[in-house]
């Protein structure tokens, strides 16, 4: 592990410098769902808890109600997003409308959660105005059958990229979830594989998260896999921004995984812990700081603090 680290770090430094990203949402950028609490799927490490959480907004006029609101009281953006039908896709095109208009009343960065995708749908998309869009991508048919319910092929996964490159949606952020199947690592090398069918802006990698009340919630994933999947991504793909999203464990195992993630010279970490300050301290990294969702990149961004020597503070 300690090799595969050092040469993550090596390519990350030679490519984007000695810097690293840190993330805020909150306030700053919501993630509303488009489908209140409700999901045709009830997947075994989420059972619909992860959206009862989230802002709703199930009608198009409610969308632009609830931005126009954000907008007001300081939002600069927001993750939309929702539980999936039983295709896998988070049900966007009846709020394309309302996309449009809250882009042109606010200027918010809008991005989309959207599962799977056909090309008119990226296209339609893509018109109404979204800055960009996050893509969970599983590696293995048999980890959606058994944690989603349903069976999504890597072909599913592939076809749904492409749509977006064709398109000509600019940000694509892929997401792959470490340990998605019983805490083990099973599919994510093959979704790296799959990924590789475009040039992505983004790779997002997280870990599953132990929700109380559903059937994970006694599964704790190993850290040392997270940097495995990790340090692959930015082999894989060098010149591209590698990312440690918010979902990734919780307590102690979230501190060693940013640790790792800061050794391992990660591009951006999403509402980092103490542990990743320390860390980003000792290698004497240039910290940035934004009030975004990760999936979208610092140079789209208003930049929120620059310390080349950071400090601890409780976020």
């Amino acid at each position: 592990m300690g090799n595969l680290i050092e040469e993550s770090r090596r390519l990350s430094y030679q490519n984007f410098g000695r810097r690293i990203n840190f993330y805020y949402t909150s306030n700053f950028f919501p993630a509303i769902s488009l489908t209140g609490s409700s999901c045709a799927l009830n997947c075994k490490h989420c059972g619909r808890k992860l959206i009862e959480r989230l802002v709703p907004a199930l009608t198009s006029s409610e969308l632009v109600r609830v931005c126009l609101n954000l907008h007001k009281n300081g939002s600069t953006g927001a993750l939309l997003t929702g539980g999936c039908n039983i295709d896998g896709k988070v049900p966007l095109e009846p709020f394309l409308d309302a996309i449009q208009e809250v882009k042109e009343k606010t200027g918010m960065l809008l991005i989309a959660h959207t599962g799977i995708m056909d090309y008119a749908e990226a296209r339609d998309l893509k018109d109404a105005g979204i800055d960009g869009v996050c893509v969970d991508i599983v590696g293995s048919v048999e980890v959606t059958r058994e944690v989603y319910g349903i069976e999504l092929y890597p072909e599913d996964y592939q076809k749904t990229l492409k749509a977006f490159e064709k398109a000509g949606i600019g940000n694509i952020s892929t997401h792959v979830c470490v340990g998605l199947y019983e805490g083990r690592l099973s599919h994510e090398i093959s979704a790296l594989d799959i990924i590789s069918a475009i040039k992505p802006s983004n790779v997002v990698v997280i870990g599953l998260t132990n929700i109380v009340g559903t059937p994970m919630e006694n599964i704790r994933i190993n850290p040392n896999d997270v940097i495995n999947i990790l340090c692959n991504a930015r082999l894989r793909f060098p010149d591209t921004h590698v990312s440690l999203g918010c979902a990734r464990g919780k307590g102690g195992i979230r501190s060693e995984i940013d640790k790792l993630a800061v050794q391992s010279g990660v591009n951006n970490i999403a509402v980092p812990t103490p542990a990743a300050y320390a860390e980003a301290k000792k290698l004497n990294l240039e910290v940035r700081e934004y009030h975004a969702c990760c999936s979208l990149l610092p140079e789209d961004l208003p930049l929120t603090r620059v310390d080349s020597n950071p400090v601890l503070f409780k976020p």
